[in-house]
């Protein structure tokens, strides 16, 4: 399996994996001594859908150079593109789309029969458990909440890949998260497409508090963090669970892609920057330790200069924690695609590393507010004299880690005194 792109896919990979192995299916991490190659692609943006077909024709060479018998597609692309691309590929003997991957053993089946089977379907969300192979460390996991979006952003095709908001439901949410704190893990991340409003379609309004307050009651579990929010329904009732449930860790993600008026709406946001600022300012109010994340993209068309700057004061003002910067890339079937491409890549390109260099030029003085702090830290590698984990102020691979001085096994939870910062990283020491 060769997951691409972002968490929610990889919660699909995992299912995918679950259930080709309990349907008999052994598992190897080595190309070349694979019958079977799936490849769960991506297509949110062109960089993405690229690599996804380079990936495909590169994994097709193992039909000479390895055992291969089946190569399967499955994932975003599939979905999007459908009839187009089993037509372009033919080195592709199977696909499943976003909607029917839990049709995996079906397609891998058929595909080794010579049939090339093809599924591009929606199925229900959740109902009934679905085994899944974790690809994180023991002790860490994605928990997928919601599927699909009922947003309207002009820039994003992932209505057309993912389908509207369906919410899981409650009891299956919880009884998944059960399973995996009783396997070991400590840190469960909710992702979905907009994690705040879940629940609004099964429950009549937003229902995320509900969901944090049970999942707080999961014994073993140590962090729960929420990914994807947008501000719009971060309330003061989703502010009180975060703060008040010792679980559900003081971390925040918030995708806000702009801060200028004309941009926003050009984007098609629901929301301007004084509803965000006013957001921000009640989290922190509430929580003073808060981390916040966020990410913009850049280039996108009709942006000028003058909102360029007023992005880079925005940054400025904010001092988040943690910032992403995208450049924009025009997507079939989007609105955004009838405004065409104007802005030159060079021009994107310096303005992305101009937001970043100015985040930068903060980012010791915005850590730096951990020093002396005492924190439950979750270890994650072991070096000769240094453990290094991450805190509830980090999400992995995409923020900083915690170097702690002495050894420590991996996966245990160390309190640690923040002593110092370099980069996005921060010192510690073995904390009462």
């Amino acid at each position: 399996m060769v997951s691409l792109g972002c968490p929610k896919n990889r919660v699909d990979s995992e299912v995918m994996l679950g259930l080709l192995e309990q349907a008999g299916y052994e598992l190897t991490s080595s190309a070349d001594e694979a019958n079977v190659l799936i490849v769960n692609t991506c297509g949110f943006i062109e960089a993405a859908k690229q690599e996804s077909i380079d990936t495909i024709l590169e994994m097709n060479q193992y039909r000479e150079q390895g055992r291969l018998k089946a190569l399967v597609m499955a994932g975003c692309l599939s979905q999007r593109y459908q009839t187009a691309l089993w037509e372009q590929l033919p080195e592709v003997d199977a696909m499943v789309g976003t909607g029917e991957y839990e049709r995996i053993v079906e397609a891998v089946d058929g595909a080794l029969a010579g049939k090339r089977p093809h599924f591009w379907g929606e199925m229900p969300v959740g109902g009934r458990p679905a085994p899944r192979r974790l690809t994180t460390p023991f002790y860490t996991s994605y928990l997928k909440i919601a599927e699909g979006c009922d947003h309207t952003c002009a820039f994003c095709a992932i209505p057309l890949m993912r389908g509207g908001y369906r919410s899981r439901p409650l009891a299956d949410i919880v009884d998944e998260a059960r399973r995996l704190a009783a396997n070991g893990v400590r840190e469960l991340i909710l992702v979905a497409q907009d994690s705040t409003i879940w629940g609004h379609d099964l429950y009549g309004r937003p229902s995320l508090p509900t969901l944090l307050y049970a999942l707080q009651e999961i014994p073993g579990l140590v962090f729960v963090r929420l990914m994807y929010s947008y501000p719009t329904e971060v309330t003061p009732e989703l502010v009180r669970a975060m703060r008040d449930l010792p679980v559900v860790a003081p971390y925040l993600d918030m995708p806000l892609q702009h801060a200028h008026p004309e941009l926003l709406k050009r984007m098609g946001r629901p929301f301007r920057r004084e509803r965000t600022e006013r957001v921000i300012a009640m989290v922190r109010d509430a929580i003073p330790e808060v981390t916040l994340r966020t990410t913009f993209i850049v280039g996108f068309p009709g942006e000028t200069a003058e909102h360029q700057e007023a992005l880079l004061e925005f940054v400025e003002a904010m001092r988040f924690d943690h910032v992403g910067v995208f450049t924009y890339s025009p997507e079939e079937g989007t609105r955004a695609e009838a405004y065409g491409d104007p802005i030159p890549p060079a021009v994107k390109e310096a303005r992305r590393r101009e937001v970043m260099e100015r985040q930068f030029s903060m980012v010791e003085s915005v850590r730096g507010r951990h020093i002396g702090r005492t924190v439950p830290i979750l270890i994650e590698q072991v070096g000769d004299t240094v453990s290094i984990g991450r805190g509830a102020m980090d999400a992995p691979e995409i923020d900083g880690m915690v170097y702690i001085q002495g050894r420590y096994p991996v996966g245990t939870v160390v309190p640690a005194r923040i002593v110092g910062v370099k980069g996005y990283d921060l010192l510690a020491e073995r904390g009462q």
